[in-house]
């Protein structure tokens, strides 16, 4: 199997380094906002993935979402749902929290958790069904990577 060409690299930033209180699971569980810079002309969508890290344990998918349009800015707020069109049209898959959509950090009192955010700029919007997994979407994305880039965020509640 040929392995695939390095994806440019993209500059992905939150507004915060630790997450406020209302983008927690003591506040109104939103997804926050997520800025993207350096995005290429022939880019046609974008991939997201959240991974939460506890201090004690493995990372667990908090978020997937595929088929967002190629913006600047990822508004905060998606709700719960396979197919949502507002803050923009994202399909969504199953986290490994067995939900649909963002969920949010939740340590365990006195324990921190860290939240990973990658963005996947792509050429294509993927053929990839509503609730699909993690794994599903990266056997998808082959082939289309162009960009990605990260960042990292952390919650104490």
């Amino acid at each position: 199997m040929m392995e695939p060409r390095m994806a440019q690299k993209l500059t992905v930033t939150l507004d915060f380094e630790d997450f406020p209180e209302d983008y927690t699971c003591k506040g109104a569980n939103r997804s926050p906002s997520i800025r993207i810079e350096g995005l290429l002309p022939e880019i046609r969508s974008l991939a997201v993935l959240a991974t939460a890290s506890p201090e004690e344990g493995p990372a667990r998918v908090a978020w997937i979402a595929w088929n967002l349009p190629p913006v600047s800015l990822i508004p905060e707020g998606f709700g719960e749902g396979e197919v949502v069109e507002s803050p923009l049209h994202a399909v969504q898959g199953t986290n490994d929290f067995d939900t649909i959509g963002y969920r949010a950090p939740c340590p365990e009192p006195d324990a921190g958790e860290a939240y990973l955010f990658r963005i996947y700029a792509l050429d294509r919007d993927l053929a990839l069904a509503p609730g699909a997994t993690w794994d599903d979407m990266i056997q998808e994305i082959r082939g289309s990577l162009k960009q990605s880039g990260e960042t990292i965020a952390f919650a104490i509640i």
